[in-house]
């Protein structure tokens, strides 16, 4: 009996040990396996419409889920992310030069506006012209000299990138092919009942579904239309205003609500 527990108290530290262990393995690379899970998620419908059409070959059914992935979802993010990098930089130069009088934008901006929503502003706080004018232009200083940084830094992140881009896409072919099997193999070890697994992960399913679909495709819908109209507008840093229009149409408070 001392034999037995003993037994199961070395097993248990060393499974802890174990799997601590291989956590800080995964550490550097956790991004790649969070949007390699996420992806896999996204695209299980795809996956099982692909599976029916392609005879349940699983490899071929596995890389054509992929290739649909990449062009849809990776590929026009890794291009706008680069293009927003060079718009910030362009116009964090602008700023710093002159070019661009962000207090004269406001002034412009705020004469357009109606008088309900001026004495809104006022009693929110913005109703002081120049203080307004240097809380914007020090935000779009800031914020432009960020991306301007990481545009010359770059290269020095490439390979980093480049390793962890690699290992999602490794990771999303395998989870997509054998996301069955694992997800199987995860209920199995889960101390619940049946009914109370299926709920969890249903419910889990859904919720990414949903955040994705839902929040991610109104917030990029809003973007771009944003963006579309700044650069018909002859307004600079048009792709950089709608990336940010997108960001902040995810936040509950300034949201699409």
């Amino acid at each position: 009996m001392v034999n037995s527990t003993l037994e199961q108290k070395v097993f248990l530290a060393l499974l802890v040990v174990v799997s601590l262990a291989f956590g800080w393995i995964l550490l550097p690379f956790y991004g790649a396996v969070f949007w390699a899970v996420i992806l896999a998620i996204i695209f299980a419908p795809l996956q099982r419409y692909l599976y029916r059409r392609f005879s349940q070959r699983r490899n071929l059914t596995a890389l054509f889920t992929l290739l649909v992935c990449l062009l849809v979802a990776v590929l026009p993010v890794i291009l706008i992310t680069g293009m927003l990098v060079q718009e910030g930089a362009t116009l964090y130069k602008q700023i710093e030069s002159g070019e661009l009088d962000i207090g004269r934008l406001v002034s412009g901006l705020r004469e357009l506006l109606p008088q309900s929503v001026q004495v809104q502003l006022q009693r929110f706080g913005f109703g002081d012209l120049d203080s307004m004018r240097e809380r914007l232009a020090s935000g779009a200083l800031e914020g432009s000299q960020f991306l301007a940084t990481k545009a010359f830094s770059f290269g020095q992140g490439t390979f980093q990138f480049l390793i962890s881009f690699f290992v999602m896409l490794y990771l999303l072919f395998f989870f997509i092919r054998d996301g069955r099997e694992l997800v199987a193999r995860i209920r199995k070890a889960i101390p619940l009942s049946d009914a109370q697994k299926r709920r969890l992960f249903n419910k889990f399913t859904r919720v990414v579904r949903a955040t994705v679909k839902g929040n991610i495709v109104v917030a990029v819908t809003q973007g771009a239309l944003g963006g579309i109209i700044f650069a018909v507008l002859g307004i600079s840093g048009a792709l950089l205003w709608g990336v940010l229009m997108a960001f902040l149409s995810l936040l509950p408070a300034v949201g699409p609500d």
